[in-house]
Protein backbone atom coordinates (compact mmCIF):
# COMPACT_ATOMS: atom_id res chain seq x y z
CA UNK A 1 0.00 0.00 0.00
CA UNK A 2 2.67 2.35 0.57
CA UNK A 3 4.31 1.59 -2.32
CA UNK A 4 1.51 2.44 -4.18
CA UNK A 5 0.59 5.72 -2.35
CA UNK A 6 4.42 7.16 -2.97
CA UNK A 7 3.89 6.32 -7.18
CA UNK A 8 0.46 8.25 -7.02
CA UNK A 9 2.15 11.18 -4.86
CA UNK A 10 4.89 11.23 -7.71
CA UNK A 11 2.03 12.92 -10.15
CA UNK A 12 0.70 15.37 -7.37
CA UNK A 13 3.85 16.71 -6.80
CA UNK A 14 4.51 18.14 -9.74
CA UNK A 15 4.03 21.95 -10.47
CA UNK A 16 3.67 21.57 -14.12
CA UNK A 17 0.91 18.96 -13.42
CA UNK A 18 -0.69 21.96 -11.25
CA UNK A 19 -0.28 24.31 -14.22
CA UNK A 20 -2.13 22.09 -16.45
CA UNK A 21 -4.66 21.74 -13.94
CA UNK A 22 -5.38 25.45 -13.59
CA UNK A 23 -5.35 25.94 -17.20
CA UNK A 24 -7.86 23.24 -18.02
CA UNK A 25 -10.34 24.29 -15.27
CA UNK A 26 -9.79 28.52 -16.19
CA UNK A 27 -11.03 27.13 -19.67
CA UNK A 28 -13.99 25.09 -18.71
CA UNK A 29 -15.73 27.16 -15.63
CA UNK A 30 -18.58 29.45 -16.12
CA UNK A 31 -17.74 31.23 -13.08
CA UNK A 32 -15.82 34.28 -14.39
CA UNK A 33 -14.81 34.94 -10.75
CA UNK A 34 -13.17 31.11 -10.38
CA UNK A 35 -11.77 31.51 -13.91
CA UNK A 36 -9.70 34.76 -12.73
CA UNK A 37 -8.75 33.43 -9.23
CA UNK A 38 -7.49 30.78 -11.71
CA UNK A 39 -5.02 32.48 -13.99
CA UNK A 40 -3.70 34.76 -11.28
CA UNK A 41 -2.78 31.35 -9.47
CA UNK A 42 -1.74 29.76 -12.34
CA UNK A 43 0.71 32.94 -13.38
CA UNK A 44 1.97 33.22 -9.62
CA UNK A 45 2.59 29.03 -9.85
CA UNK A 46 4.47 29.70 -13.35
CA UNK A 47 6.67 32.58 -12.12
CA UNK A 48 7.63 31.14 -9.01
CA UNK A 49 8.67 27.34 -9.75
CA UNK A 50 10.33 28.63 -12.59
CA UNK A 51 12.71 30.77 -11.11
CA UNK A 52 16.33 29.33 -11.24
CA UNK A 53 17.71 31.20 -7.88
CA UNK A 54 14.83 30.44 -5.87
CA UNK A 55 15.20 26.69 -6.68
CA UNK A 56 18.87 27.19 -6.62
CA UNK A 57 18.76 28.40 -3.01
CA UNK A 58 16.67 25.42 -1.63
CA UNK A 59 19.14 22.81 -3.80
CA UNK A 60 22.00 24.28 -2.31
CA UNK A 61 20.89 23.75 1.55
CA UNK A 62 19.29 20.27 1.01
CA UNK A 63 22.15 18.66 -1.31
CA UNK A 64 24.74 16.99 0.41
CA UNK A 65 27.30 14.00 -0.05
CA UNK A 66 30.37 16.46 -1.44
CA UNK A 67 32.99 14.98 -2.48
CA UNK A 68 36.03 14.79 -4.38
CA UNK A 69 37.31 11.60 -6.09
CA UNK A 70 40.80 13.11 -5.00
CA UNK A 71 39.97 12.95 -1.35
CA UNK A 72 39.44 9.12 -1.05
CA UNK A 73 42.98 7.87 -0.34
CA UNK A 74 42.11 4.15 0.51
CA UNK A 75 40.10 2.06 -1.91
CA UNK A 76 36.54 1.12 -0.04
CA UNK A 77 35.55 -2.40 -0.42
CA UNK A 78 32.60 -1.76 -2.73
CA UNK A 79 30.34 1.28 -4.28
CA UNK A 80 26.66 0.97 -4.04
CA UNK A 81 25.33 2.75 -6.63
CA UNK A 82 21.20 3.22 -6.25
CA UNK A 83 18.83 2.98 -9.05
CA UNK A 84 17.25 5.73 -10.57
CA UNK A 85 19.22 6.68 -13.73
CA UNK A 86 18.15 4.44 -17.06
CA UNK A 87 15.78 5.71 -19.26
CA UNK A 88 13.51 2.72 -20.69
CA UNK A 89 11.16 5.07 -22.58
CA UNK A 90 13.65 5.99 -24.89
CA UNK A 91 14.20 3.91 -28.17
CA UNK A 92 17.20 3.18 -27.84
CA UNK A 93 19.40 0.86 -30.05
CA UNK A 94 19.71 -2.57 -29.16
CA UNK A 95 23.21 -2.85 -26.76
CA UNK A 96 23.07 0.95 -26.53
CA UNK A 97 22.22 2.32 -22.65
CA UNK A 98 20.31 5.81 -22.73
CA UNK A 99 20.73 7.67 -19.28
CA UNK A 100 18.45 10.71 -17.52
CA UNK A 101 19.99 13.24 -15.25
CA UNK A 102 20.45 10.98 -12.93
CA UNK A 103 23.42 8.93 -15.06
CA UNK A 104 25.83 10.27 -13.02
CA UNK A 105 25.26 7.96 -10.63
CA UNK A 106 26.59 5.18 -12.59
CA UNK A 107 29.33 6.95 -14.39
CA UNK A 108 30.91 8.34 -11.23
CA UNK A 109 30.72 4.63 -10.17
CA UNK A 110 32.61 3.87 -13.06
CA UNK A 111 35.12 6.38 -12.58
CA UNK A 112 35.59 5.44 -9.24
CA UNK A 113 36.22 1.70 -10.12
CA UNK A 114 38.57 2.69 -12.65
CA UNK A 115 40.88 4.93 -10.77
CA UNK A 116 40.64 2.53 -8.04
CA UNK A 117 38.51 4.24 -5.37
CA UNK A 118 36.07 1.15 -4.93
CA UNK A 119 37.16 -2.21 -5.21
CA UNK A 120 33.68 -3.40 -6.37
CA UNK A 121 30.32 -1.88 -7.81
CA UNK A 122 26.41 -3.21 -6.15
CA UNK A 123 24.01 -2.26 -8.43
CA UNK A 124 20.96 -1.65 -6.20
CA UNK A 125 17.94 -0.86 -8.47
CA UNK A 126 14.97 -2.98 -9.57
CA UNK A 127 11.91 -2.42 -11.04
CA UNK A 128 9.98 0.28 -9.70
CA UNK A 129 6.91 1.51 -11.74
CA UNK A 130 3.56 0.67 -10.42
CA UNK A 131 1.77 0.52 -14.02
CA UNK A 132 3.80 -0.98 -17.03
CA UNK A 133 7.18 -2.97 -16.81
CA UNK A 134 10.53 -2.70 -17.85
CA UNK A 135 14.08 -4.50 -17.33
CA UNK A 136 15.53 -4.63 -13.69
CA UNK A 137 17.59 -1.66 -13.95
CA UNK A 138 20.72 -2.95 -12.11
CA UNK A 139 20.87 -6.00 -14.92
CA UNK A 140 20.64 -3.29 -17.87
CA UNK A 141 23.67 -1.41 -15.95
CA UNK A 142 25.88 -4.20 -15.39
CA UNK A 143 25.27 -4.80 -19.00
CA UNK A 144 26.71 -1.12 -19.49
CA UNK A 145 29.46 -1.82 -17.26
CA UNK A 146 30.90 -4.92 -18.79
CA UNK A 147 30.48 -3.16 -22.12
CA UNK A 148 33.22 -0.81 -20.52
CA UNK A 149 35.47 -3.22 -19.62
CA UNK A 150 34.47 -3.76 -16.03
CA UNK A 151 35.19 -7.52 -14.89
CA UNK A 152 31.93 -9.11 -14.32
CA UNK A 153 33.66 -10.03 -10.57
CA UNK A 154 33.47 -6.62 -9.67
CA UNK A 155 30.00 -6.40 -10.46
CA UNK A 156 27.23 -6.98 -7.47
CA UNK A 157 23.57 -6.90 -8.62
CA UNK A 158 20.73 -6.15 -6.35
CA UNK A 159 17.82 -6.24 -8.63
CA UNK A 160 14.98 -6.81 -6.24
CA UNK A 161 14.79 -3.11 -4.81
CA UNK A 162 11.35 -0.73 -5.64
CA UNK A 163 12.71 2.25 -3.49
CA UNK A 164 15.47 3.57 -1.11
CA UNK A 165 14.23 1.53 1.40
CA UNK A 166 14.70 -1.40 -0.46
CA UNK A 167 18.16 -0.67 -1.77
CA UNK A 168 19.22 -0.34 1.79
CA UNK A 169 17.76 -3.63 3.11
CA UNK A 170 19.00 -5.57 0.36
CA UNK A 171 22.48 -4.26 0.05
CA UNK A 172 22.74 -4.59 3.56
CA UNK A 173 21.77 -8.53 2.78
CA UNK A 174 24.45 -8.71 0.19
CA UNK A 175 27.30 -6.53 2.18
CA UNK A 176 26.62 -8.82 5.26
CA UNK A 177 27.26 -11.95 2.93
CA UNK A 178 30.33 -10.51 1.64
CA UNK A 179 31.92 -9.43 4.81
CA UNK A 180 32.04 -5.51 3.53
CA UNK A 181 32.31 -4.35 6.49
CA UNK A 182 31.92 -0.13 6.75
CA UNK A 183 34.25 0.04 4.11
CA UNK A 184 31.20 0.99 1.61
CA UNK A 185 30.70 4.02 -0.39
CA UNK A 186 27.17 5.12 -1.05
CA UNK A 187 26.76 6.36 -4.72
CA UNK A 188 23.39 8.54 -5.69
CA UNK A 189 22.23 12.15 -6.40
CA UNK A 190 23.57 14.49 -4.02
CA UNK A 191 19.52 15.76 -3.41
CA UNK A 192 18.62 12.36 -2.99
CA UNK A 193 21.54 11.68 -0.32
CA UNK A 194 20.34 12.60 2.97
CA UNK A 195 17.03 10.31 2.45
CA UNK A 196 19.50 7.90 1.08
CA UNK A 197 22.10 7.84 3.78
CA UNK A 198 19.35 7.88 6.61
CA UNK A 199 17.62 4.68 5.20
CA UNK A 200 21.44 3.09 5.01
CA UNK A 201 21.50 4.27 8.36
CA UNK A 202 18.50 2.98 9.65
CA UNK A 203 19.45 -0.41 8.39
CA UNK A 204 22.54 -1.06 9.62
CA UNK A 205 24.57 -0.11 7.71
CA UNK A 206 26.91 3.10 7.76
CA UNK A 207 28.29 3.92 4.07
CA UNK A 208 30.65 7.23 3.84
CA UNK A 209 28.55 9.24 1.21
CA UNK A 210 29.57 10.01 -2.22
CA UNK A 211 27.14 12.75 -3.93
CA UNK A 212 26.73 13.23 -7.55
CA UNK A 213 24.16 14.80 -9.81
CA UNK A 214 24.63 18.52 -8.40
CA UNK A 215 21.25 20.76 -9.20
CA UNK A 216 23.33 23.73 -7.73
CA UNK A 217 24.60 25.89 -10.18
CA UNK A 218 27.03 28.97 -9.98
CA UNK A 219 25.83 31.92 -12.52
CA UNK A 220 29.87 32.07 -13.41
CA UNK A 221 29.07 35.66 -13.96
CA UNK A 222 26.16 35.57 -15.81
CA UNK A 223 23.80 37.11 -13.49
CA UNK A 224 20.82 37.22 -16.25
CA UNK A 225 20.38 33.39 -15.31
CA UNK A 226 18.59 33.93 -12.07
CA UNK A 227 15.99 36.28 -13.72
CA UNK A 228 15.31 34.36 -16.96
CA UNK A 229 12.24 31.81 -16.22
CA UNK A 230 13.85 28.27 -17.03
CA UNK A 231 12.13 24.94 -17.67
CA UNK A 232 14.92 23.17 -15.78
CA UNK A 233 13.87 24.90 -12.55
CA UNK A 234 10.73 22.94 -12.76
CA UNK A 235 12.15 19.81 -13.19
CA UNK A 236 14.34 20.59 -10.18
CA UNK A 237 11.36 21.66 -8.13
CA UNK A 238 10.10 18.02 -8.61
CA UNK A 239 12.90 16.33 -7.83
CA UNK A 240 13.01 18.23 -4.61
CA UNK A 241 8.98 18.27 -3.58
CA UNK A 242 9.45 14.57 -3.78
CA UNK A 243 12.28 14.31 -1.24
CA UNK A 244 11.17 16.14 1.17
CA UNK A 245 7.67 14.04 0.62
CA UNK A 246 9.83 11.18 0.91
CA UNK A 247 11.59 12.19 4.08
CA UNK A 248 8.36 12.82 5.69
CA UNK A 249 6.85 9.88 4.65
CA UNK A 250 9.83 7.42 5.60
CA UNK A 251 9.72 9.12 8.85
CA UNK A 252 6.42 8.45 9.75
CA UNK A 253 7.16 4.85 8.26
CA UNK A 254 9.48 4.15 10.42
CA UNK A 255 12.44 3.80 7.27
CA UNK A 256 14.64 6.75 8.58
Amino acid sequence: MFFILSKVLVFALKPLNWMAILAVFSLVTRNNLWRRRAVKVLIAVLLVFSNPWLVNQLARTWETGRRSPNDIRQAYEAGIVLGGYVNFNAESPTGLLTLHQAGNRLTSALLLYQTGRIKRIILSGGDGRLIGGVPPEAAAAREFLLACGVPDTALIVEARSRNTHENALFSKRIADSLALGRRCLLVTSAWHMRRAEACFDKAGMACDPFGVDFMTESSRGNWFQWIEPDWKALMKWEFLLKEWTGWVMYKVQGYV
